[in-house]
């Protein structure tokens, strides 16, 4: 099973930046803060992540097209095969001073298939204050930041490996998305269909291909 991998993807193609500046009105998404004031105070362990300003983000048509053809060959690409994929992605807001996604886990104590890849989309640039941490392997409780440009994701094995968030003590809004696939190979319908984080009801596996049966 993939450990962890940094790939590049052609922002020119796939510009989802670009695409949620112009839904959302917010000129830089790393100043989100300074257009959408924090909802309260920030919640203990998974914190909001169905606040009025993630809703937002689960209704841009724009960004769901561009997320499907991303999966149908992006993705496709680099798993090899065909694949079940995540009918929605997860939106991710830390704001500065939070931290968005608090306790530290692994997929698999929420209901994750260990056969699951998870892909991790910044949409803003990424240093070591307001980056994801990631244990090097199961176990190891080593977490290291994973600074990133725009352009680039994380490709992990997120239902084994313990993840999640400090503190973020930048001055910048750290807006990403993350989704989860399957490879067709690996999938049959007695795997679980986890609870959506962002919105109601579980997660729904869609064919890659549009002709297979959902």
């Amino acid at each position: 099973m993939l450990n962890k991998l940094i790939i590049p993807y052609d922002t020119r193609r796939f510009d989802f930046a670009g695409a949620t500046r112009a839904a959302t009105g917010v000129a830089d998404l790393a100043h989100w803060h300074d257009v959408h004031a924090p909802e309260g105070e920030e919640q203990p362990g998974f914190g909001d992540q169905a606040s009025a300003m993630h809703q937002k983000l689960y209704g841009i048509e724009t960004i769901s097209v561009l997320y499907r053809e991303f999966v149908r060959s992006v993705i496709t690409e680099l798993v090899g095969e065909e694949v079940r994929y995540q009918h929605v992605p997860n939106w991710r807001i830390q704001l500065p001073g939070r931290h968005g996604v608090g306790s530290f886990h692994r997929d698999r104590s929420g209901g994750h298939n260990d056969c699951e890849i998870t892909f991790w989309v910044p949409l803003t640039d990424i240093t070591a204050e307001n980056s994801l941490w990631v244990e090097s392997s199961e176990g190891a409780e080593d977490f290291r930041a994973h600074p990133m440009r725009y352009g680039q994701m994380l490709a992990f094995d997120s239902a084994n490996l313990k993840h999640g968030n400090q503190r973020n003590v930048s001055l910048r809004t750290r807006v990403s998305f993350d989704f989860r696939v399957i490879p067709a190979s690996r999938f049959h319908e007695g795997l679980v269909t986890p609870h959506h984080t962002g919105i109601a009801g579980p997660i729904r596996w869609l064919p890659s291909h549009p002709g297979d049966p959902a």
